[in-house]
């Protein structure tokens, strides 16, 4: 099987439907806390860690070399530096892994002060950016007419001369654009792109576009990858958001996004990048709240003042705002677990009547023991609907033989008007999250809109739970 090569194509007429809107709401209220969290210091150690991580991620994912995740986390925490990455045999010496890895670092620090230069984007910057990723990257591997592997001398910042059209593990080839046709490409590529930035076409369909088409085309002849993830990140710093950082944990579902972009599809690539900045903007209010001791007399009162919500970024109408809306989408999934539970009366319990599936409301409850990418906050906001799942016992009463819990909790160990809603089952299989990812609303959110989002994301999360129940029947 051979995935033909075909000139890029525009976005479609509809590209609007790409994305369900939850960025633009969600960088008013990031924005609403970045002077705080710089004040802080905050930022600055989070965006030193995320800069570490982007670094070495970008080389990972594409195997310009291995580290293990230990290794990996002590060079996020205490900086790039040969000596902790050690000799290994079959792979790179530990000096050329640190300069490469610095190589990207300095890319990114790069990305940064073109976005403050308001340049555009243009081939010869983007060939500035391939010759930096690779600057300590002299060769590459190709494949001949043949099949074989041969090592060939890099080129960098300059065009392929040669065809480059991988064959995968399932025997297929994806075809890439030929090298006579690179130039006309690279020209219509940043042709559209500008028309979009004129169009004010959403950050993560920008990105996500440009990244994908960029990959359509691979210019150069090693490196693409590194190329569009910095291209990507560029056009969400300008935004005022994150590098794109896509892990080795990322990896597989970052590749089916790309694949299904491939058959026209942008969608799935487009929510892989809002989940990455919104794991992000989680990461950042984690520590935010690591960097807060209180040691003082001041900053016990000033903690306290935040706490009653009176500090300038949430104050008491942020307060109300997200917990209205919170409220209000707690109020719907109660409303959804009574009709499931309907249903199930209906559909099961009329032929076995020793099946009941109460339903609850509780003011608050213990959050299941889950790994969450986010620190939660029962104490400022918390709610919980349930649905039981039971049968009568031999002695008489019922037994739970499941439940489906919808619990909402207020995010990072100070209010700052964030909160996550999260659907978890609770059975044979023990505790399991059955949300894709926590559902996230904030003051700046319109109800209409957090609503619209939350609809489909609440219905998906119930039919993962109602097929582990029937798995475990």
């Amino acid at each position: 099987m051979v995935l033909v090569w075909e000139p890029i194509a525009d976005l479609p007429q509809d590209w609007s439907s790409l994305t369900d809107g939850e960025l633009g709401p969600l960088l008013q209220f990031w924005n609403d806390q970045r002077a705080d969290l710089e004040q802080s210091g905050a930022l600055a150690e989070f965006n030193k860690r995320l800069g570490r991580e982007w670094s070495i991620e970008t080389g990972q994912i594409e195997g310009v070399y291995d580290i293990d995740r230990g290794i990996t986390q002590t060079l996020i925490e205490r900086g790039i530096d040969a000596d902790l990455i050690g000799n290994h045999p079959g792979q790179k010496p530990p000096e050329i892994v640190a300069a490469i890895i610095q190589d990207h670092a300095d890319v990114l620090e790069g990305l940064f002060q073109f976005v403050k230069g308001d340049r555009p984007i243009s081939k010869s910057y983007i060939h500035e950016l391939h010759a930096a990723l690779l600057r300590h990257q002299d060769t590459s591997m190709m494949v001949d007419q043949f099949g074989n592997l041969f090592e060939s001398k890099l080129v960098k910042g300059k065009y392929k001369e040669r065809p480059n059209n991988p064959k995968k593990s399932d025997g297929s080839i994806h075809q890439y654009c030929p090298p006579e046709q690179v130039d006309s490409e690279m020209e219509k590529l940043l042709r559209i792109h500008a028309e979009s930035v004129k169009k004010r076409v959403p950050v993560e369909i920008a990105s996500a576009w440009l990244h994908h088409r960029f990959t359509q085309i691979h210019p150069y002849q090693d490196g693409n990858g590194r190329v569009a993830r910095a291209l990507a990140s560029l056009i969400f710093i300008k935004a005022g958001w994150f590098p794109v950082v896509v892990t080795r944990d990322d990896r597989a579902r970052y590749i089916d996004a790309l694949e299904v972009a491939d058959e026209g599809d942008l969608a799935s690539l487009v929510s892989f990048f809002v989940h990455l900045q919104k794991r992000q903007l989680n990461g950042v209010m984690r520590v935010a709240s690591d960097m807060q001791p209180i040691n003082t007399v001041d900053q016990a009162i000033i903690a306290a003042r935040d706490a009653l919500g009176l500090s300038e970024n949430a104050g008491p109408a942020t307060w109300i705002r997200a917990k209205n809306a919170a409220d209000h989408l707690m109020n719907l999934a109660a409303a959804r677990l009574q009709e499931v539970a309907s249903s199930l009366e209906n559909e099961i319990r009329k032929n076995r009547p020793e099946f009941e599936f109460p339903t609850d409301d509780y003011p608050y409850s213990a959050l299941p023991d889950l790994v969450l990418p986010y620190e939660p906050n029962r104490t400022d906001y918390e709610q919980v609907r349930s649905l039981d799942i039971c049968t009568k016992a031999r002695q008489g009463g019922l037994w739970r033989q499941a439940r489906i819990g919808i619990h909402a909790h207020a995010i990072g160990s100070r209010f700052r008007g964030l909160i996550g809603i999260l659907v978890v089952f609770e059975g044979q299989v023990g505790l399991k999250s059955v949300s894709k990812e926590p559902f996230q609303v904030n003051y700046a959110e319109s109800p209409e809109s957090a609503e619209r989002r939350f609809r489909p994301w609440l219905e998906e999360s119930l039919v993962n739970a109602l097929t582990l129940w029937r798995k475990s029947l």
